[in-house]
């Protein structure tokens, strides 16, 4: 898990935008936390039944990522992204 003494420092990491790489087979998706990763897996497997990924694991570009094997509407990410920085 990513360790961030510095209050301000975490906030800005949580900030950071949800990296998705459509054009690979799987789908992966890339953020520096893993909570972030979670908190989506979550949002997409109640709201939008997705439940076909991985786990969150470390990315060794650093930071972490999953990947998702059943199609995902692109939009339902974003959605998760605004509504998600709106809660922090």
């Amino acid at each position: 898990m990513l360790l961030v003494t510095d209050y301000a420092a975490q906030i800005e990491v949580l900030f950071v935008a949800v990296r998705v790489h459509w054009k690979r087979t799987p789908v992966s998706v890339h953020h520096p936390n893993g909570d972030v990763l979670e908190s989506l897996i979550l949002h997409l497997r109640n709201i939008h039944g997705i439940r076909k990924r991985s786990i969150v694991m470390e990315d060794r570009e650093g930071g972490f990522l999953f990947f998702i094997y059943q199609p995902c509407d692109p939009r339902w990410i974003m959605a998760w992204q605004e509504s998600y920085q709106e809660e922090e």
